[in-house]
């Protein structure tokens, strides 16, 4: 392919300088070398244009269609320059003129089949009528030149209508190109550029040809020849063309106007010229068309302006819940602030983040997420009165925009005001849940300096509000690096359970009467990179924050069900007890992952106790209930932590499938002091007794509680008197010690009864 485009500039180079400096136009062998060049110019051309769409298939049909018009038009050039021009009077039209006019419709459909415009990829109404005024803006300009030229001109009328329309035909493709570049956004590479190039050459050539020649039967002359073949080799190139590397160029935003409106420009001027010199038919319909394309363009153009401020409303708007979205809310904040200086009164910023709400998507799903967040929207603006603008960040976080504030008691009121408001049941899914938050508060310009730093402040005070009891908190320098340290935490602890730096350690509960370790409690620990064990109170917190509670859960199940399976394997069966969160017993799926692990691991459901705490219940008592009664049937045991610390309900009790009761510590540590501690204890020993329930007494840390708590007729006992949460190894040395005491005091009963009995014997024969 690069020797035939050699040869084609070779044979350019000779026919420009035949047309140039020889006698192209008189006798000679000028037009012999002339014609010769032309033919095999205009056969090379074939042959290049031709081997495009066989050799590639990228847009093949497209490069087919302009390969057919191309052949077309060279095999018009050669029966001319052979046969039809050395006649004397040659017929018009004649079939050279059939061929040459096929160039224009294959051409074009294969140029519309290059822009890839079609389905989805289909430009917009103002878009296509730029497309219309730039191509009929610029053949109405070239049909005002062409069309006077062509009809000054002598000869039939069949002659004058041919020599029209091929200058028509070549200034409507360079309108198409034009038209096609305006619909790809006035975005221009080199083949564009050569397809108008091209084309551009034709319209002239054949203008001078009309000019030359018109009424007559002269052949073109040498100059006018040398465009037409650089016209028909721009196309040889355009065919081969590869697309270039950098991004294709664009024009500035006043420059996609200005086109399309010079074109306009130029119509309007000559509907005015023909008011006072004629511009003939074609010229003036082309003009009227691009005048009416350009005035639906502008009605277009006022339709959009209309729409954008809709457009920019909706961009700054929440799709969700119709509130103003981050970005919105960041513009705001920063007016907000601009006024702020102006006037000398602050603002605040309150985060407000929904407590579970992760939890919730994972158990309900993300349609009831959705709803609840809908429904939060309007009760925060009633709430707020409309008083203040409230936005929603992103997920289950909000921002509150105050201002003007008057100070930390009115910012106190509206944190106030918003807990209130979530406090109300919401109705999601008909089910009434209720809704908890945290809100973190930062204040302009004490704790900020711009709406980024205002909204980044009020996201780590809201981090901090977590662990407050009024549930919202102003933003503290002094915590700032602690914060952020604790959103580094859940980071690092995600880690550690992909990982293995999750540990189990196990505390005894014993039998209370013979002091036999019959169970244990599985309590988490973190091995930190620097080797340190974290107790929970560091990482489970920050776990639940992070929404990695599930996840935690399910790697203590895996580890104490192992660990449970190994000392049954070693003849100590003990009664294996885990904690859940409220994640876990709102989550439908737990209990298959239970059912699933206890299988994996061969040990009996009955092995397994799962701790629940009274406030976990509280989030939602009827699913937990049911997410409960699905554990219990499985044989999985369960057991009411903590009870009696947090909202302790009869009513509760009755209607929760529990085996098992642990009465806190901070009644069993102080029994044997106080009078009131050890009237609960006994109360609560009681209700167990009727309800036919086991109890468990944690914080037994001496011997005087432990046995006040045999007297009581207590089940078991927890605490460090029996030991302290230890390693498995360590807690299998105690149950072997337990064993070795059990076996000897077994063998000791064994040898009383024996002498029992040979004395008996003895004392028969003494007897006889």
């Amino acid at each position: 392919m690069a020797a035939a485009f050699v040869g084609l500039v070779v044979l350019l180079i000779v026919a420009a300088a035949n047309a140039l400096l020889g006698d192209g136009d008189g006798g000679g062998a000028g037009p012999v070398i002339r014609d010769w060049v032309s033919w095999a110019i205009g056969i090379l051309v074939v042959l290049i244009v031709c081997l495009r769409p066989l050799r590639i298939d990228v847009r093949r049909r497209s490069f087919a269609f302009i390969a057919a018009g191309v052949t077309a038009y060279s095999a018009g050039n050669v029966l001319w320059t052979t046969w039809l021009s050395h006649l004397s009077r040659p017929p018009v039209p004649s079939v050279c003129d059939v061929l040459w006019l096929a160039f224009y419709p294959l051409v074009a459909a294969g140029i519309v089949g290059l822009t890839g415009i079609r389905g989805r990829n289909r430009p917009s109404a103002g878009v296509w009528l730029d497309g219309i005024v730039a191509g009929g803006g610029l053949a109405a300009i070239g049909a005002a030149i062409i069309v006077p030229t062509v009809l000054s001109g002598h000869g039939s009328a069949a002659t004058l209508a041919m020599d029209l329309t091929f200058p028509t035909g070549d200034l409507l493709l360079v309108g198409l190109v034009v038209g096609i570049v305006a619909l790809r956004g006035w975005r221009i590479d080199r083949g564009w550029a050569g397809l108008g190039t091209a084309f551009a050459l034709f319209a002239a050539a054949d203008l001078l040809d009309a000019v030359q020649a018109t009424g007559t039967s002269g052949r073109p002359s040498a100059v006018t020849n040398l465009t037409y073949l650089l016209a028909l080799s721009a196309l040889a190139f355009v065919t081969w063309q590869v697309p270039p590397s950098r991004p294709e160029p664009k024009f500035a935003s006043w420059s996609v106007l200005l086109v399309p409106s010079g074109f306009m420009f130029a119509a309007l001027s000559l509907l005015l010229l023909d008011h006072v010199h004629r511009l003939g038919a074609l010229p003036f319909s082309l003009a009227t068309v691009t005048m009416l394309a350009a005035i639906g363009r502008m009605v277009v153009a006022f339709r959009d302006a209309r729409g954008l401020a809709e457009a920019r409303r909706l961009a700054g708007t929440d799709d969700l819940t119709a509130l103003p979205n981050r970005r919105r809310f960041m513009a705001l904040a920063e007016e907000a602030i601009a006024a702020s200086g102006a006037s000398g009164r602050g603002l605040a910023v309150l985060m407000l983040d929904l407590d579970n709400f992760k939890q919730l998507n994972d158990t309900l799903g993300h349609h009831a997420g959705d709803e609840l967040l809908r429904k939060i929207g309007p009760r925060l603006t009633h709430a707020l009165r409309h008083m203040h603008t409230v936005g929603r960040l992103g997920g289950d976080e909000f921002a509150i925009l105050v201002y003007p504030a008057t100070g930390e008691a009115a910012i106190v009121q509206v944190a106030q005001a918003i807990l209130g408001a979530l406090r109300e049941p919401f109705t999601v899914s008909e089910l009434s849940l209720r809704v908890t938050g945290s809100i973190g508060i930062a204040t302009f310009p004490d704790h900020a300096r711009d709406a980024a730093e205002l909204m980044r402040h009020a996201d780590i005070a809201m981090y901090q509000a977590k662990s407050s009891r009024d549930r919202y908190d102003f933003y503290a320098h002094e915590r700032d690096t602690h914060s952020l340290e604790r959103l580094s935490l859940a980071a690092e602890l995600a880690a550690a359970l992909s990982g293995d730096g999750i540990e189990v350690h196990y505390q005894p509960k014993a039998d209370a009467r013979t002091r036999r370790i019959v169970g244990v409690e599985a309590l988490v620990r973190w091995r930190r990179a620097d080797g340190r064990l974290a107790p929970p109170s560091e990482f489970v917190g920050p776990a639940e924050h992070a929404g990695l509670s599930r996840e935690l859960t399910r790697r203590v199940v895996e580890l104490s069900l192992a660990q449970a399976r190994r000392w049954r394997d070693a003849g100590h069966e003990l009664q294996m007890a885990v904690n859940t969160t409220v994640a876990d017993l709102l989550d439908l799926t737990f209990p298959d992952e239970v059912q699933a692990a206890l299988a994996r691991h061969g040990v009996p459901a009955e092995a397994l106790v799962l701790e629940v705490t009274e406030s976990s219940v509280l989030a939602d008592p009827d699913r937990i209930s049911a997410v409960m009664r699905r554990l219990r049937d499985l044989g999985v045991e369960l057991s009411l932590d903590d009870f009696g610390t947090g909202y302790s309900s009869m009513a509760h009790l009755k209607a929760l499938p529990v085996c098992e009761l642990k009465i806190d510590r901070s009644f069993v540590s102080r029994m044997c002091s106080d009078a009131t501690d050890a009237a609960i204890v006994y109360a609560l020993i009681q209700l167990a007794r009727k309800l036919d329930i086991r109890l468990v007494a944690e914080g037994v840390e001496d011997r005087w509680t432990w046995d006040a708590l045999r007297v009581l007729d207590c089940d078991l006992v927890q605490g460090y008197l029996i030991s302290r949460p230890l390693p498995a190894a360590e807690i299998e040395s105690q149950l072997e010690s337990q064993r070795r005491q059990r076996l000897s005091s077994g063998l000791a009963h064994r040898h009383d009864q024996l002498n029992s009995q040979r004395r008996s014997i003895d004392r028969a024969r003494i007897a006889v």
